[in-house]
């Protein structure tokens, strides 16, 4: 019961990132590089078999969501029955959506980043081990003394104060950076820690919270 209402709470918050991204990244991208721009390979920084392969991807995303009415509108009345960038974002999967932003150029990626105030190199580990968590999420899997297989990139306070990037915990860490930390995000913690504490046999060291977990998420960035 612990897991279910934990794995509910941090979905939540991963949903408002990809929203967020969804956004900032399609206003980026079609500003400087039209809504067409994801079909040059000269937009993106990787190898034509990189750039076939995901462009497959894409093609397959708006296979599976045909049926919906905005994509159906794009394709029956629009020039070339392709979709504009800015639609085309609502269809990605948030794992998708990361390859995406994995594929650009690190110029790009920086101001992408950029907007939401870390560096790119950072973000993009971030947002790809989020896609993963909010999998996990998404299929009623365990996060409960799970491991991460894809790990997010800590800063060097974190690591140096002992906490894994593995754990659950350091995705909390990430969305302490990303989300603004106003009185919603202050409600978020409050309520994980009302639910802790209506669990009490739960080991806060089996999702990798410290003693000062609170703490951490509370401090401003």
């Amino acid at each position: 019961m612990f897991n279910s209402h934990f794995r509910q709470l941090l979905f939540l918050q991963i949903e408002k990132i990809e929203v967020m991204l969804r956004c900032r990244l399609s206003n980026y991208f079609c500003d400087k590089y039209g809504v067409m721009g994801y079909e040059d390979i000269n937009n993106f920084a990787v190898p034509i078999k990189t750039f076939s392969t995901f462009s497959d991807e894409i093609q397959k995303e708006i296979a599976r969501n045909a049926r919906s009415p905005f994509v159906k509108n794009f394709l029956q009345n629009y020039e070339g029955e392709k979709l504009p960038f800015y639609a085309l974002v609502e269809v990605f999967s948030f794992e998708t959506l990361s390859k995406f932003y994995k594929n650009m150029k690190n110029k790009d990626k920086k101001a992408v980043a950029a907007t939401f105030g870390v560096g790119y190199t950072y973000f993009e580990s971030w947002i790809e081990s989020m896609a993963h968590v909010r999998n996990i999420c998404a299929h009623y899997g365990r996060l409960y003394n799970a491991t991460l297989s894809k790990a997010p990139r800590l800063y060097k306070q974190y690591n140096e104060n002992g906490i894994p990037s593995f754990s659950i915990f350091s995705i909390f860490l990430t969305l302490k950076h990303l989300l603004p930390n106003d009185h919603h995000w202050h409600d978020f913690v409050q309520t994980v820690e009302l639910l802790c504490e209506k669990y009490p046999s739960v080991k806060l060291r089996l999702i990798g919270f410290p003693k000062e977990w609170k703490e951490y998420l509370q401090q401003k960035t």
